[in-house]
């Protein structure tokens, strides 16, 4: 006998709670020290559950959910598009509130993080999520944080709501610009669908600002790397604006991953050292304020951050004329560029120095600073290190080591061609023998083992 089982609140959540595990909620802040790996060490055992990293340090406990796994879009990275064959599951409104506010009573969570797949329509699909958070909100009475995402394709009215009931508002973007977009999905207009109800958030944002009209304090978004073929470069523009003309509060990076029966699901997947490489460039000019003149210096000439060296650091070596910097000496923004320097660590320098001189190491330490990567950039009473040009060797990873003493041994070969050891000390009797490049090698007139 056939029995058909119909699945509970509980089992929902399950299925749910882990469809929607490809949203990303937060980020640490990207440093040299030993983080804790995102995707497990931080997630409840509860199903549904999700520890979000705040922007002091804290944390806070979410129930991140998709309403419904159906989707009718058919994005060719994504596991919950039309492409992947499996059963779905959606929630009811009373159900998923109801669900939300139990755990809420029980300490379980303090907010809700809301997305869901694509049923009927973006407009219809968020007004689904609206009657949710409304139902959490003038029914239960709930005040606290809750993210919800509008769907592409939004119709403004159900923008301006969603403003008045969310706390943070998102959008995913998934790509830089329209042609990317053409690669990924065949339904999405990026103006239409994901630009224009950003536009709108931005808008209402600016518009009601201290005037208590919307709940909505901040805009995030989230891109798929390495999807469309992008360059970092593409991704860095975006990213700009996005910040710069509708003040975003985060943009997220998700590396790409292949998901069985989507179009894409050959496609190589997309290494973690480049979404690492993609946050620490969007600290750089986000929290850093570096331009983009200062930015462009850590790409390539195609457009890509180098995983094997830290972006800050490529560009401070870019600007080697501008160090050592004397730390007694230096402003804010002259500190903010010098690797293993954060703003907390410029700002105790600034304060401390307005007491007593700084001396050593010990109390830069005790500041902030990351000796091991400051250590070429800075000077002081007692430190005065080689010109950071004769240190390059030194910032880099063994590997460009190896490839720079293979240049230098090419270099010296070809000199070697061009001279002969006679000729090279009668070219060379106008300056001292240490000048020649082949200074020291057997046979020079001006080296110890000379014949």
């Amino acid at each position: 006998m056939l029995i058909k089982h119909t699945p509970d609140t509980f089992e929902k959540l399950h299925i749910l709670g882990g469809m929607a595990s490809d949203d990303i909620l937060s980020r640490p802040p990207p440093s040299g020290r030993t983080q804790v790996p995102y995707t497990s060490a931080r997630r409840n055992p509860v199903p549904g559950v999700y520890k979000a990293a705040m922007p002091n340090g804290k944390f806070i406990s979410l129930m991140r959910v998709m309403f419904t796994d159906f989707c009718k879009m058919d994005c060719f990275y994504c596991p919950n598009s039309h492409w992947v064959p499996r059963k779905r599951y959606a929630f009811k409104v009373d159900e998923l509130a109801n669900a939300f506010m139990e755990m809420h009573r029980r300490h379980t969570v303090n907010g809700l993080f809301l997305s869901s797949g694509i049923a009927g329509s973006g407009s219809k699909t968020t007004e689904r999520l609206l009657k949710v958070v409304d139902t959490i909100r003038n029914k239960h009475g709930f005040k606290g944080y809750i993210h919800m995402k509008v769907m592409p394709g939004t119709e403004y009215q159900f923008v301006e709501a969603a403003y008045r009931l969310g706390t943070r508002l998102s959008v995913n973007i998934e790509t830089p610009t329209p042609e990317m977009m053409r690669r990924l999905s065949s339904m999405k207009d990026m103006q239409r669908d994901i630009l224009d109800p950003m536009g709108w958030v931005a808008n209402l944002m600016r518009r009601n600002q201290g005037n208590g009209k919307g709940a909505t304090v901040g805009q995030a978004t989230q891109m798929v790397v390495g999807a469309a073929n992008e360059s970092d470069w593409d991704i860095f523009k975006r990213m700009e604006q996005l910040y710069g003309e509708w003040n975003f509060k985060r943009v997220y990076y998700a590396p790409f991953q292949p998901v069985r029966y989507t179009p894409l699901a050959e496609h190589p997947a997309t290494p973690m050292v480049r979404e690492h490489r993609l946050y620490q460039v969007d600290w750089l000019k986000r929290v850093y304020k570096f331009t983009n003149d200062e930015m462009r210096l850590a790409y390539d000439d195609n457009g890509f951050l180098p995983h094997d060296d830290d972006p800050k650091q490529a560009i401070a070596v870019h600007n080697l004329d501008a160090y050592p910097l004397d730390v007694n000496l230096a402003t804010s923004e002259q500190l903010l560029r010098v690797p293993g320097v954060g703003p907390t660590s410029a700002t105790r320098i600034l304060k401390n120095r307005g007491a007593h001189s700084i001396d050593n190491w010990r109390d830069l330490q005790a500041m902030g600073v990351v000796r091991k990567r400051a250590w070429p950039f800075l000077r002081f009473p007692g430190h005065r290190p080689p010109r950071a040009k004769q240190l390059k060797l030194d910032l880099f990873s063994e590997g460009a080591k190896q490839a720079r003493k293979k240049e230098i041994a090419s270099l010296t070969g070809q000199a070697q061609a061009k001279h002969s050891p006679a000729s090279c000390g009668q070219a060379t009797q106008a300056m001292s023998c240490a000048g020649c490049p082949l200074y020291g090698a057997p046979g020079h007139p001006g080296s110890a083992n000379a014949a």
